[in-house]
């Protein structure tokens, strides 16, 4: 098995599917029903999008605009949607294990906007008593005000979108701040925000070099940060990025051997002493601290509540798009597909315990899981043990296309039957 392309997102599954079934679509009766419902024993997390940003970074092209003008209409949207489904039996009766805040910047909110979102959470939603609360931020537009909220009312995780922190890569990602400032920045962060601070790292821009990351892995390691998402440059049709190389501005290399060069000496850089562990294939955490309950909820078969335009998750079998503040799209997926969903979440995760995929495979599929699992420790991407499965390292850099492939084979393999 060889790969001519690699997969840099686990987005890069999800519309599997669409191949091969046909989407049955449901009306928000049928959700509101569901949400009447006992509600399952399940992980629970509600996502929140905030499709705005106050300064759009050159590769984005996520469902973000700039923001021009006042949020407070969407800021009430926000909280209104907490009242109306905090009243239903699915809130009610069991507490939320995670709330995500994603975007788009969620702290381009003014203080007050962002006290009446949480407010509105605090009157109407539950928490486990374990609960992680992230908001996803930058450095330029957190206040102390802002942070003073977030403690208040008990954010307890942010994701820094840092990228880059050496002063090149910076400019080349339209990000506020040279080197040193945005170091001071997080260490004012850290002093003065109660939770945990970790941050988003994207690697492969035009010149980068190996001691590049390595420094960017190193000053991780020195502000003691409680985990580092790590990405490779992607290309988005419709960013500032693509319109450049269109435009013969920027030249991007395609060579994977150096992608493969930069990923792996970041990963042995920050591993490399034992304080920080691959935690899944796009995340470093330090061991003891940052759990990133997020998706492991998401990746082990947990419900996943979507707010908020341009949120999509899922409530048992419905999975659910929120397109526009009064129309979002709701389909019913298989059992098929979600048993299948949930096995090619456990390989976003560098050790797959066989138990579990036992559990989650019938008879008929372990025969053709077995085969691809060969075929993949032929290929040198997998180590097979008594009771697990364990990608190596270049198990873990393709890791994407081997969570596809396993996908789409059991898929074909299935509908052969």
């Amino acid at each position: 098995m060889k790969f001519e392309t690699r997969y840099k997102s686990h987005h890069n599954s999800s519309g599997v599917f669409s191949k091969y079934y046909q989407p049955k679509r449901l009306n928000e009766e049928i959700l509101l029903n569901k949400l009447s419902e006992e509600p399952k024993d399940v992980p629970r997390v509600i996502y929140v999008h905030t499709p705005y940003c106050d300064k759009i970074c050159s590769f984005c092209n996520l469902n973000r605009e700039q923001l021009n003008g006042s949020l407070d209409s969407y800021a009430e949207y926000i909280a209104d949607e907490f009242e109306k489904y905090g009243q239903y039996r699915y809130f009610k009766e069991r507490p939320v294990d995670v709330i995500y805040f994603g975007g788009g910047t969620p702290t381009v909110y003014k203080n007050n906007q962002l006290v009446k979102i949480l407010e509105s959470i605090k009157k109407n939603i539950k928490l486990s008593e374990d609960y992680e609360f992230t908001l996803e931020t930058t450095l330029h537009n957190l206040t102390d005000e802002k942070i003073e909220t977030m403690n208040k009312y008990g954010v307890n995780r942010l994701s820094v979108g840092i990228q880059s922190f050496s002063t090149e890569g910076r400019k080349f990602y339209n990000r506020t701040y040279a080197k040193d400032e945005t170091i001071a920045r997080l260490k004012d962060l850290k002093d003065k925000f109660n939770g945990e601070v970790c941050v988003d790292i994207i690697y492969n821009y035009p010149d980068q070099k190996i001691e590049d990351v390595r420094s960017d892995a190193r000053t991780v390691k020195e502000l003691d940060l409680g985990s580092v998402s790590f990405y490779s440059l992607m290309v988005h049709e419709g960013s500032a990025l693509s319109q450049d190389i269109k435009n013969d501005k920027i030249k991007l290399e395609d060579n994977l051997r150096k992608e493969r060069e930069l990923h792996n000496a970041f990963v042995e850089e920050l591993t490399s002493d034992g304080d920080y562990y691959l935690l899944e294939l796009t995340k470093i955490a330090k061991k003891g601290r940052d759990k990133y309950k997020y998706i492991k909820a998401r990746s082990f078969g947990g419900d996943t509540f979507p707010i908020g335009v341009g949120a999509g998750g899922n409530v048992g079998e419905i999975t659910i798009f929120r397109m526009k503040k009064e129309m979002s799209m709701f389909v019913e997926k298989n059992e098929h597909q979600q048993r299948l969903d949930r096995l090619t979440g456990l390989f976003q995760f560098s050790r797959v315990e066989k138990k579990i995929v036992e559990n989650i495979l019938l008879e008929n599929e372990k025969k053709a899981f077995e085969k691809i699992i060969e075929t993949l420790k032929k290929a040198h991407f997998i180590i097979e043990s008594e009771d697990a499965y364990t990608l190596t390292e270049d198990g873990v850099f393709w890791g994407n296309n081997i969570s596809r492939e396993i996908l789409v084979r059991l898929v074909e393999a299935t509908l052969e039957k």
